[in-house]
C-alpha cells in the first residue's frame, strides 16, 4: 500500500525526530498511504503492522500497545474525520538507530471536537495517549496527525528496563 505521497509522509516522520536522530535502515519502514477508512481496509493494514512490529525489538507488551493505539488512530481517523464517505488514512512506521520506534498516523479531514459527554465511547485518544510512551495529537485545516512513540528496552550491562520519556 504505498502511494504518491509515501515521500511525503516518510519526510514528516523523520521531521518529528529529534535533530541528529537517524531512521534505522536496518528494517524497512511500514509506509501505507491512502488506506480507504473502511474495516476491511484497516484490519489489512493491522495485520501488516503486527508483522511489521514483530520484528521491532520491542518486547511483546510494547508490541500489543503500538498494534492496539495505532488501530484506534486509524478506527478514529476513519470514523471521525469524514463527514459523508470513507476518505484516505495514512499510515507510516520507522525504528530509529536511538532505540525509539515511531508511529504517524494521518487524515485529510476536518477535526471534529469531541462532545462533552461521549457516553461509552470517546476514550480513543486517551487510550492512545495511556499506551505509547508518547504521543501528540496535531489538528489543522488539512487533517489531524497522529504521533506516538515507544522506546525499546535498553541492552547491554547495567542496563534495566525500556526508557519511558
Amino acid at each position: 500500500m504505498h502511494g504518491s505521497g509515501s515521500s511525503e509522509l516518510f519526510a514528516q516522520l523523520v521531521e518529528s525526530l529529534n535533530p541528529g536522530v537517524q531512521v534505522d535502515q536496518t528494517l524497512a519502514p511500514l509506509i501505507c498511504t491512502g488506506i480507504l477508512g473502511e474495516p476491511a481496509h484497516l484490519v489489512e493494514v493491522r495485520h501488516q503492522l503486527e508483522r511489521w512490529a514483530a520484528r521491532t525489538g520491542l518486547p511483546a507488551p510494547s508490541v500489543a500497545d503500538l498494534v492496539l493505539s495505532t488501530y484506534e488512530a486509524l478506527a478514529n481517523a476513519a470514523e471521525h474525520a469524514y463527514l459523508s464517505d470513507p476518505g484516505p488514512v495514512d499510515l507510516v512506521a520507522a525504528r530509529t538507530t536511538d532505540g525509539r520506534v515511531l508511529v504517524t498516523v494521518s487524515d485529510r479531514g476536518r477535526w471534529r471536537p469531541p462532545p462533552a459527554d461521549p457516553g461509552f465511547r470517546g476514550r480513543g485518544l486517551l487510550m492512545i495517549k495511556a499506551l505509547a510512551h508518547r504521543a501528540d495529537v496535531q489538528q489543522g485545516p488539512h487533517g489531524t496527525t497522529v504521533h506516538m512513540e515507544w522506546a525499546r528496552p535498553v541492552t547491554g550491562p547495567g542496563s534495566g528496563t525500556a526508557q519511558h520519556e
